[in-house]
């Protein structure tokens, strides 16, 4: 790694692959080097469970940037109450504190597992929920990240969200932003609102498109990631 460039830490979404990263991160510069925390896709975890997998992947030495997408939000805000020595800053995208949806969420629980999985990957539901007019290669990808985790597994990460402790006061006043999709039928704007409140320098960038913006709107989201890390950059010189 050369000296000018940061690692941005990535924590994924509900599939917990971040297989739909990958996009976005063949558009990130040379500077920005992706590191994907990948959650175990066979194997039941807890809330707490969750956070603590995600602290053992952070850089232990060396400066970086955490990213948490939608299901993850809440895991980044567990992470901020105690926050890791070496992060020069935030960037949530479409996420939450306490998931604004609760009806939707309650309706998934009691959903069969295998319906509910058939559901997520059918081309249409998942473009009316999470996509959009994103292409169909960003379908494609999205029904195989999630074809790839087990029923009982996503099963457990919707109760998760349905049961999100309180969020914790965080002790982290560095620089802040929040990636917000202008179409996001998942999550609405006041879950960014209430976001500042824990945040003290959060900036709202928003996005045309869906919930999974970083899949529908890579070049968009390379864009704005750069720009902030790169400001990160320059008030440390």
């Amino acid at each position: 790694m050369t000296a000018d460039a940061t690692t941005l830490v990535m924590l994924p979404g509900l599939d917990g692959t971040g297989l739909v990263f990958e996009p976005l991160q063949d558009l990130l510069p040379g500077q920005i080097i992706p590191q994907v925390v990948r959650y175990p896709t066979d194997r039941l975890m807890s809330f707490q469970e969750h956070v603590d997998f995600a602290r053992q992947q952070l850089p232990a030495d060396q400066p970086f940037v955490l990213l948490a997408e939608s299901f993850s939000g809440p895991v980044g805000l567990q992470l901020l109450a105690e926050p890791p020595k070496h992060l020069l800053g935030v960037i949530l995208v479409a996420t939450f504190a306490r998931h604004p949806s609760p009806f939707l969420i309650d309706a998934a629980c009691h959903m069969p597992q295998a319906l509910l999985l058939k559901l997520f990957a059918n081309p249409l539901f998942s473009r009316c929920l999470c996509l959009g007019g994103a292409p169909a290669s960003a379908i494609k990808l999205f029904r195989r990240a999630l074809l790839s985790v087990r029923q009982n597994v996503l099963s457990r990460r919707l109760q998760i969200l349905a049961e999100l402790p309180p969020p914790p006061e965080t002790t982290f006043s560095g620089p802040a932003l929040y990636l917000q999709a202008s179409r996001d039928r998942l999550v609405p704007p006041r879950a960014a609102e209430a976001l500042t409140r824990h945040l003290p320098q959060l900036q709202v960038e928003k996005i045309s498109g869906p919930h999974i913006i970083l899949l529908a709107e890579p070049e968009s989201g390379a864009r704005l990631i750069s720009s902030f890390i790169s400001g990160l950059r320059d008030s440390r010189e």
